[in-house]
């Protein structure tokens, strides 16, 4: 009797066991975040990997995990392996093997295995490739936010920060960069063997390495070494001096303004053809995306501006998300905002010709408003339950509105205070993680100003205000907004014009509503939110909206321009402003606009203009004007920079006759117009011609290939190439290669791709497209890097503005109920202009 009592016990223990077991989610919850940083300490990794000759054999790994381990509640202790249990292979827990325990993508280790001070757990293991972006001659890893756990197994959390220690085994010849500094390599049985030093303290997204057939080039002053492919020697020797002297600035600028020195051992950065985004902060080993820092001679202006931006952008990193790290992925946007914010004022003296206010209005508050203006907006600090979902937080909001307001923050404070509590906060919280509220804290007691309300606002809650005004006796300025309550305090000016005379008035909002004295004679027109700096959507009655219209182009400050075009294009959006009013004042300003960077705003709204808000019957009536402008001014032009921003326009628009005639010119070099065109320009120019369906584009195709020297480009080539095709069928078949996951792995590629597929001149055939690409995005926010998803969305509605793909996202929408909120937002955001374009189009605002 007693046996079968026991019996029972152990039964009933291990369903009990096996029931919590169940209740684990993929993903790592916040919970079991909270409980694995309380009980853990001092981790470090032990990794080795053996990277096969060929990119398709699996790689084996093996990973020796040391912790120190406190006693909780808890029964279990999990690790977090993000692939199936057919890839481990052998676990030894504290010199013992033990089963291995898998449940929804964790190794299950019972607490009753570890000892309450030092434990080690070897994992024998073949690594998940999902983000090794395996290539047959490199590799290189990408974990932002929680993909460490798709290789290896591990705590994969920011603020169990670890030292790592790796191990690589590569094919002869490669070469292999990590955080870490390696001892030196050696050569035998035909590998290659590279054994890394132990890092500091970092966070498992943080870590990386890549490998593979890499060119080097050091810096002789620093060691700061690159690792590169281009194939074009002249290009890069032309692009490395400044490529380290920004590094070497960017350090310079954040040690003195920190008062920190550079907080980690070595930097190195790797450019790598076909990485997702722009750039990656690894301590140690900076990934950028090739093409963003190996420039063509010719570059613009605001070209070379964006490489600095990025570079200062990175390197900020190493102090603002490096050095101190959020604790949780919901505070993503702190290590962004910053890395941003510091990235404007770093480039300010690399560039003393740039007016940098113009700089920060025309980088920053475009893109923020393209997320507030939508039904998908939200706040800048996020909910996240589970960091499988981290990747969906990242957008323009973080990383576009956020400098933004934190402009407006320091100002409230005083650039020396809030200098002094940053300073406090990386100090206070070197090589370990903080919040959003320990900092807001830190600042605040800098200030005697209540920062609630502004936090409140600005931080917490999502969109923008609406700011109108009535003419009395006194500017009278009203704000409201969709969030009762929320008051959105900021400064900014209203131009009040008098026949002749016109004043400037400065506004401060601190409660629901502002106030300006206003002059004494009747005000005939108003510019709303002069030069740009407030924040929201700034309405203007019809007299107001015409006269900037006609008065955009003859201002001589390029900051009252560009802060005009931004209204103009809210009213356009709106239905405020006809498509037509715009193309003519457009038209005007690039060939009176001097400005590089309000000239390249004014001619990507252009492209968007001619291609979304304009009917197709209507483009035919404009395009032969709008082809001669752009050729002529291009002929004329002397600044480099001007002449390729228009450059970069034309060969978008060019639709009549002779503008795709000059094409095919410019690509076989009939044509130059003074312009030095790269193997990439020509590239492009062969994409637009095939899209255009130009005789003899298909044979252009194929020659730009076999002429493209660069391997990379030449593969991009190759993969882009069916998307352009004149046959619905080949088309066809290339979109439904790209369902397979494999298929979608160069995201750079991807995308590039479905620009043409999805391209306005083929929409008629290609709306079938619009809903498999949507069904597939929860697939694709799982297999994707952080802004692929969007990406997608992006690529598969711009070329759209039909009443019949704005239904079939409709649709989508309904029958999708319990898609996640934060991945409708992304749907929302991209949809946004097509829904305007329709309404727009629909209500009669055709006629150019």
């Amino acid at each position: 009797m007693k046996r079968i009592i026991f019996s029972c016990l152990v039964t009933i223990a291990l369903l009990q066991s096996c029931e919590e077991r169940k209740k684990i989610e993929k993903g790592v919850t916040f919970d079991m975040a909270v409980d694995r940083k309380y009980a853990l300490s001092f981790v470090q990794y032990g990794l080795k990997l053996d990277i096969p000759n060929n990119a398709i054999d699996p790689i084996i790994g093996k990973n020796y995990i040391s912790f120190n381990y406190r006693q909780s509640d808890q029964r279990y202790l999990y690790l977090d392996f993000s692939e199936t249990p057919d890839k481990l292979k052998k676990m030894i827990v504290n010199g013992r093997q033990e089963k291995i325990i898998f449940e929804n993508e964790h190794i299950v280790i019972p607490v009753s295995l570890l000892k309450h001070d030092d434990n080690v757990v070897e994992i024998d293991f073949i690594a998940g490739d999902l983000s090794l972006n395996r290539n047959p001659d490199y590799l290189y890893t990408l974990f932002v936010p929680d993909r460490a756990s798709t290789c290896f197994p591990s705590f994969d959390q920011p603020d169990i920060k670890a030292s790592f220690a790796l191990e690589l085994t590569v094919p002869p010849g490669w070469e292999a960069v990590s955080n870490q500094t390696s001892l030196p390599p050696f050569e035998e049985n035909g590998k290659k063997y590279y054994q890394f030093n132990l890092t500091q303290p970092l966070s498992t997204y943080q870590f990386a390495f890549a490998a593979g057939k890499f060119k080097k080039a050091t810096d002789d002053e620093t060691g700061m070494t690159m690792y590169y492919r281009e194939t074009d020697s002249l290009k890069v020797t032309e692009n490395l001096k400044d490529i380290f002297q920004l590094h070497k600035q960017s350090i310079a600028w954040l040690e003195e303004y920190s008062n920190i020195k550079y907080p980690f051992i070595k930097f190195d950065f790797a450019l790598i053809p076909t990485f997702q985004y722009g750039g990656m902060e690894h301590p140690g080993s900076i990934f950028y995306r090739e093409s963003s820092l190996i420039l063509d001679k010719s570059a613009s202006v605001n070209q070379r501006l964006r490489r600095a931006s990025l570079i200062a952008h990175e390197t900020a990193h190493m102090w603002f998300g490096n050095l101190v790290t959020m604790k949780w992925f919901n505070d993503v946007w702190l290590k962004e905002v910053f890395a941003n914010f510091m990235a404007a004022k770093i480039v300010n003296p690399q560039f003393p010709d740039v007016n940098h206010d113009l700089r920060f209005l025309m980088a920053h508050y475009p893109p923020a408003y393209e997320i507030d203006r939508t039904a998908g907006t939200h706040p800048i600090q996020q909910d996240l339950d589970n960091l499988k979902d981290a990747g969906t937080l990242y957008g323009a909001v973080i990383y576009q509105k956020a400098p933004i307001m934190m402009r407006n923050l320091e100002a409230l404070m005083g650039e020396e205070s809030f200098k002094i509590g940053l300073q406090e906060y990386l100090k206070k919280y070197n090589y370990s993680n903080a919040s959003w509220d320990d900092l807001i804290g830190m600042l605040g007691a800098q200030t005697d100003k209540d920062l609630s309300q502004w936090n409140n606002a600005w931080i917490r809650s999502g969109g923008m205000p609406t700011i109108s005004y009535e003419l009395g006796n006194n500017l009278q300025i009203k704000v409201t907004n969709d969030t009762a309550g929320i008051v959105w305090p900021q400064t900014f000016q209203y131009q009040l014009l008098e026949g002749g005379a016109n004043e400037i008035k400065e506004v401060t909002i601190s409660d629901k509503q502002g106030t300006a004295a206003s002059a004494a004679a009747p005000v005939t027109n108003v510019i709303p939110n002069y030069k740009g700096r407030g924040y929201g959507y700034f309405e203007a009655d019809q007299a107001s909206r015409e006269y900037m219209l006609s008065h955009v182009n003859v201002n001589n400050d390029p900051e009252v321009r560009a802060g005009i075009w931004l209204n103009l294009w809210e009213y356009l959006l709106r239905g405020e402003v006809s498509s037509q009013q715009i193309f003519e004042s457009m038209l005007k300003s690039i060939e009176q606009e001097r400005n590089p960077l309000v000239l390249e705003y004014v001619t990507n709204r252009l492209v968007t203009l001619y291609w979304q808000f304009t009917a197709p019957e209507n483009r035919g009536l404009i395009s032969q004007q709008l082809d001669d402008k752009l050729f002529e001014l291009m002929a004329l032009e002397k600044d480099e920079s001007i002449k390729r921003t228009l450059f970069n326009c034309y060969k978008k628009v060019a639709m009549s006759e002779t503008g795709k005639t000059n094409l095919k010119k410019f690509w076989n070099g009939e044509v130059t117009l003074g312009l030095e065109l790269s193997e990439l320009d020509r590239i492009q120019l062969a994409y637009e011609i095939a899209v255009r369906d130009i005789e003899g584009s298909k044979e252009i195709l194929e020659k730009q290939w076999s002429n493209t020297k660069n391997p990379d480009r030449a593969a991009a080539m190759r993969f882009v190439i069916p998307a352009l095709s004149s046959d619905v069928t080949t088309r066809d078949q290339f979109f439904e290669s790209l369902k397979d996951p494999k298929n979608r792995e160069h995201e750079p590629w991807v995308l590039d791709a479905l620009e043409y597929l999805h391209h306005p001149l083929r929409a008629a055939e290609s709306v079938k497209y619009i809903r498999p690409s949507l069904d597939l995005l929860p697939e694709i926010q799982i297999t994707g890097d952080i802004f692929f998803p969007k990406g997608w969305v992006d690529q598969t509605v711009a070329g759209y503005q039909s009443k019949e793909a704005a239904d079939v996202v409709r649709k989508f929408i309904s029958e999708n109920p319990n898609l996640s909120s934060n991945l409708k937002n992304k749907l929302l955001q991209s949809v946004d202009p097509l829904f305007r374009a329709e309404k727009i189009l629909s209500e009669g605002n055709k006629r150019m």
